[in-house]
């Protein structure tokens, strides 16, 4: 599914977000736009969202079409079963063929297991690929949200995409401000606001290749790694916002000393994650390696590597060897670096 060829598989989002956070908002808004109206939705509860005047009929139990065009069903036994049970309606014809799937947790859920099981469960992976993680924090009460509950940490240090909602009710400096202490917790993030839950679509979603492929992030890697404040061995804390909120989770960068012989690299990445997954939340870099020219991107969530992506040539403003960026619980630069070390001496000797 990787490499120069598309992906054809249909890109599930996921659109996680604190109690409060305006994420329903964000949801009733997205069911409305005509531009996604080749969406499955999948939530809890169809009260929550206020669907009665969107509904035209049911097409399936827990299933219904809206007026827009959209699906929207409720997550019955698992996440799993539901999204092979609507990839099997389509298939056969039942509902309406869908371009994307947009997943709604609940506001204290930890998005981590939801994009492992797209990732790595065996009904979903000929079908489905993960998309973006995108996340609303309540601009009134986010900074707060934020100190006192570890779930909403998981949830912003997960996106790809964080949406900042209500910014109409709060100062435009304290909205600056939140927004500044955002990106310091989450540096790959992508950042828009939305009064009132309105944004346009293209927005909120980005289907492109799915978030691991996109050379665009790459670009972006300024705001990941500032060259002008960060020189190779400097894995500094990236902001106040850390140790505000939580002592424990950390952001810091691994600059490379040298191109990875791949095949031992992955290895060892895979056998962090699988001792170590449960202490980092997200995993990112950009590599250099021995055999190749090209770039490789390297995006791991929890236990779980995602499918590895090459781009043609090192994004403006970056070179090899590259880094890799940690945001991790109870994990410090300091360990990662003695373990690579290791890695290195095995496989540059």
């Amino acid at each position: 599914m990787n490499g120069p060829g598309r992906d054809t598989r249909v890109p599930v989002h996921v659109l996680t977000g604190f109690l409060g956070s305006g994420k329903t908002t964000l949801l009733r808004h997205m069911l409305a736009d005509p531009d996604l109206s080749d969406t499955a939705v999948v939530i809890n509860e169809f009260g929550e969202v206020g669907l009665d005047h969107l509904l035209v009929r049911a097409v399936a139990e827990d299933v219904v079409l809206l007026s827009s065009g959209c699906l929207c069903c409720s997550v019955r036994d698992d996440l799993v079963s539901t999204l092979a049970e609507l990839n099997a309606m389509m298939r056969t014809g039942d509902i309406p063929a869908f371009a994307r799937v947009v997943v709604e947790t609940t506001g204290m859920a930890d998005p981590a297991p939801i994009m492992q099981a797209i990732l790595s469960e065996q009904r979903l992976t000929p079908w489905f690929r993960l998309g973006q993680v995108i996340t609303t924090v309540d601009a009134v009460n986010g900074d707060q949200t934020l100190v006192r509950h570890r779930e909403a940490r998981q949830q912003l240090a997960t996106a790809d995409r964080v949406i900042l909602t209500k910014p109409d009710l709060v100062d435009e400096s304290d909205c600056a401000a939140l927004l500044e202490k955002l990106r310091t917790f989450n540096p790959g993030a992508a950042f828009a606001t939305a009064s009132k839950g309105r944004l346009t679509a293209g927005a909120i979603l980005d289907d492109g290749q799915g978030q691991h492929d996109q050379e665009d992030q790459w670009r972006r890697a300024g705001s990941i790694l500032p060259p002008a404040s960060k020189g190779p061995g400097d894995n500094r804390p990236l902001g106040p916002l850390l140790s505000h909120h939580d002592e424990a989770i950390r952001t810091f960068t691994v600059q490379l000393e040298r191109p990875v012989e791949w095949s031992v690299f992955v290895d060892w990445l895979e056998l962090l994650l699988a001792n170590r997954g449960d202490s980092i939340l997200r995993v990112k870099g950009l590599l250099g390696v021995t055999d190749d020219e090209r770039p490789v991107v390297v995006q791991g969530v929890q236990h779980v590597l995602y499918p590895i992506d090459r781009l043609p040539t090192w994004p403006k403003g970056t070179s090899s060897p590259g880094w890799i960026v940690f945001i991790a619980r109870d994990l410090t630069a300091r360990a990662i670096e003695n373990s690579l070390r290791s890695v290195y001496e095995f496989s540059l000797a």
